[in-house]
């Protein structure tokens, strides 16, 4: 059974002014104080802000959470079959080891290692994807893909078992942690160089260009090979899963990545509820939508102001609609589209364990004509055929690199051709 959720607020509908945190203060802020662009991240940045040897008192801190996790910490690569004599394309990315089930060890990444380049919707066939997976002793093994998910775009590799290899256990945070911006590294491990990678930032108050309305930002300015690794803060905490965007940093958050494993552990996939609520957390929304809501309704501390809603599920919602805003599930205040996310996948577990529909009560703002009212939501499994009918998340591929995942001595450097050679000498494994 997933983990219960507790509850921050004591009564039903408690009074919302008694909140401990407005997330409507940082909202009136001005971008240099809330949350910078990612431009002006990169550009206030400076060399020790990624040095695993600043020796300030944030860059100790950083430097040890990175080390607290880095046995658990592998770098994986893809590498696909080419054509006409060239090496294979190969995309490299970091994986954390999460599980030891039976006799596999278990490596949470990113489904983006073996995605096919501009199609959202396929994998690569394990028959001409080959996975290795480097260790944080230098050891090569062979992986296996598992499972995966193409709409939270996560994946599971299995490799021998590994029982020297510490678990990182992934907890929720608490449901108010992502409303005040804190200082995050970004962890990954090279396959070139065979090393651990740092970046550092800040969590960020802003929404993702990504069509995964869980996702969230950070500052960390991070390149391919973070793709899959975690995002920590310096207390040591899993913040999340790192991505990666033409502009900024998208990390998926623990509590959406908890809720993945836990369903590949129990059915091997991602139990996706019939039940397809978009919408975007109030402490993002612009000033001028704020100021709208606030004209017409008492000013909610915090909820999730609803997008859309597919017709497919809108049974399923009992008269919630777009424009509403979701205050609470079950008595739970929601500050996120993520914990959101995270308290339905945990729901979908019970559904399916009883296999019959979990009811959640939802405490609903109406802003146009400030009423509010309870619905029940009814969380239950998609009918089969029917998954086209709800959001499909696309997510940015980078380009894969030219690479031989083999020692020098073994390479056919006769039978290649001259852009092959120049591909393997530069990224060659000695």
């Amino acid at each position: 059974m997933p983990p219960t959720k507790t509850s921050r607020v004591e009564e039903e509908h408690q009074d919302e002014d008694q909140a401990p945190c407005d997330p409507w203060t940082y909202c009136c802020q001005s971008d240099s104080e809330s949350c910078p662009t990612p431009a002006a991240a990169a550009a206030a940045a400076n060399d020790s802000e990624d040095d695993p040897e600043d020796l300030t008192e944030e860059g100790l801190k950083a430097r040890n959470a990175v080390l607290a996790v880095s046995k658990s910490v592998v770098a994986l690569a893809a590498s696909i079959v080419g054509a006409d004599g060239d090496p294979p394309s190969t995309l490299a990315c970091t994986g954390t080891v999460v599980s030891h089930e039976d006799s596999a060890t278990w490596i949470l990444t990113s489904a983006t290692l073996i995605r096919k380049q501009g199609i959202n919707t396929e994998v690569h066939e394990a028959s001409i994807a080959k996975i290795e997976v480097l260790l944080h002793n230098k050891k090569v093994v062979n992986g296996q893909l598992l499972m995966y998910d193409l709409q939270y775009n996560v994946a599971v590799v299995s490799i021998d078992i590994q029982a020297n290899l510490p678990v990182v256990v992934l907890s929720d945070l608490p449901e108010s942690y992502f409303l005040t911006p804190s200082p995050v590294v970004a962890i990954a491990r090279k396959f070139e160089s065979q090393s651990l990678q740092m970046k550092r930032g800040n969590t960020c108050r802003t929404v993702s260009d990504l069509d995964c309305n869980e996702l969230m930002i950070s500052t960390c300015q991070i390149e391919q090979v973070f793709i899959g690794g975690l995002l920590i803060d310096l207390e040591e905490k899993i913040v999340g899963m790192n991505f990666i965007d033409d502009e900024t940093t998208p990390f998926l958050p623990v509590q959406v990545v908890r809720g993945c494993l836990t369903h590949f552990k129990k059915f091997r996939e991602i139990k996706q509820p019939w039940l397809g609520i978009r919408g975007r957390a109030l402490h993002v929304l612009e000033l001028a939508k704020l100021e709208k809501i606030c004209h017409r309704c008492p000013k909610p501390h915090s909820g999730i102001l609803v997008d859309m809603i597919p017709e497919a599920s809108r049974a399923n919602c009992e008269g919630v609609e777009v424009g509403d805003i979701l205050n609470q599930l079950d008595g739970v205040v929601l500050h996120s589209p993520g914990q959101l996310t995270a308290m339905l996948l945990d729901k979908m577990v019970v559904a399916m364990d009883t296999r019959k529909p979990v009811v959640i009560k939802a405490f609903v703002r109406r802003p146009r004509d400030g009423m509010t009212f309870d619905a029940d939501l009814k969380v239950m499994e998609r009918p089969p055929g029917e998954c086209d009918l709800l959001f499909k998340n696309r997510w940015t591929l980078p380009q894969p690199e030219m690479y031989y995942w083999v020692p020098a001595e073994t390479v056919d450097w006769g039978g290649m051709s001259a852009r092959s050679k120049r591909c393997c000498s530069k990224y060659l494994l000695s």
